[in-house]
């Protein structure tokens, strides 16, 4: 695949599991859930993972579906993991509500699955539009109040560590070492663009320092903006993190910049980046380029064929809108 052409079209990455391939004890369970047998399969075409993931629809409702053995030691854990976070989580947020997480057996191996109420919409993003930015930007406010509530069990590590790693924070100093530019950053990144990302990343622990909950994976494919009244529902809550409460904001805002809207007049305006250190908002964006210029670099995955190009795409658009705050051009 070129890595010149990396744009990705986030309603169409999955590669799922069918619904035939799921034992039958699995889509028995399903039907008892949906209170009818399944008529119709939909299977999620946004995420970056093999998981079974569908609307189920019966004789009289829909029901959103997750299903992973406990042998996909990918997969399983994270859907444990979102299990445990929803069943805590406040039920007046704009987030799915999860019905039922059984766990069942087939075969003497674990199942996890999660039944959530339909949410009849789309993705945003197809194009980017200013209501769907700003009912996004309602649900996060929403969801921080929210989320205050979580317990700290369950509110994960925290940003600051997790993106501590040499391999992000040196990327670009071996970049400007290397003779070698991936194809898709020749032209954008400059000796002193790769100077300055570099003190970026190395400001960025200390930058993402912070007690706010956060979703920590939110992009296109992680909302809905429900069909009835635009109202944006934030799904997957496995990555769940602490750091700074603009962090999830600030990092969308890269999709909705390339999408042809003025961020930065977001980033003014929001009561969650208003009085935000601009050099700290940086920061973020530069290890973000950085944790996706690793990732983008990575082996093709059969299971996952648009993982890459998505790590090289958003590393490409927020480098972009950092060379405009940087002036490196």
């Amino acid at each position: 695949m070129s890595m010149t052409n990396v744009f990705v079209d986030y309603t169409a990455t999955s590669r799922r599991m069918t619904w035939q391939s799921l034992p039958a004890v699995v889509r028995t369970r399903f039907a008892d859930l949906l209170g009818s047998p399944v008529q119709r399969v939909q299977l999620a075409g946004g995420g970056f993972t093999p998981g079974f993931a569908a609307i189920l629809t019966g004789v009289n409702r829909s029901i959103f579906v997750k299903a992973a053995c406990a042998a996909d030691t990918f997969i399983h854990p994270a859907y444990v993991r979102e299990a445990e976070v929803l069943a805590l989580m406040p039920h007046d947020m704009p987030v799915p509500q999860l019905l039922d997480g059984p766990v069942i057996e087939d075969q003497d191996v674990p199942w996890q699955l999660l039944c959530f109420e339909a949410v009849h919409g789309r993705m945003p993003g197809a194009p980017w539009s200013v209501p769907d930015l700003l009912s996004i930007h309602e649900s996060l406010i929403s969801i921080q109040a929210g989320l205050k509530s979580v317990p700290a069990h369950l509110t994960g590590g925290s940003m600051s560590e997790e993106f501590d790693n040499p391999d992000f924070r040196n990327v670009f100093e071996q970049l400007g070492d290397s003779s070698e530019m991936p194809d898709y950053l020749s032209g954008l990144l400059t000796r002193k663009a790769l100077q300055d990302l570099q003190g970026l990343c190395h400001r960025a622990p200390e930058a993402l320092r912070g007690d706010a909950v956060l979703h920590n994976d939110l992009r296109a494919d992680n909302v809905i903006m429900r069909q009835k009244d635009n109202r944006a529902f934030i799904c997957d809550w496995n990555f769940l993190s602490t750091g700074p409460e603009w962090a999830d904001w600030v990092g969308l805002l890269p999709y909705a910049r390339h999408g042809g809207l003025d961020v930065e007049q977001w980033l003014t305006n929001s009561p969650l980046t208003a009085t935000a250190d601009p050099e700290d908002i940086d920061a973020w964006l530069g290890i973000l380029a950085a944790y996706m210029v690793v990732n983008g670099a990575r082996p093709y995955l059969e299971s996952s064929p648009y993982l890459r190009a998505h790590g090289r795409f958003t590393a490409k658009i927020v480098l972009d809108w950092l060379s405009v705050r940087r002036c490196w051009r």
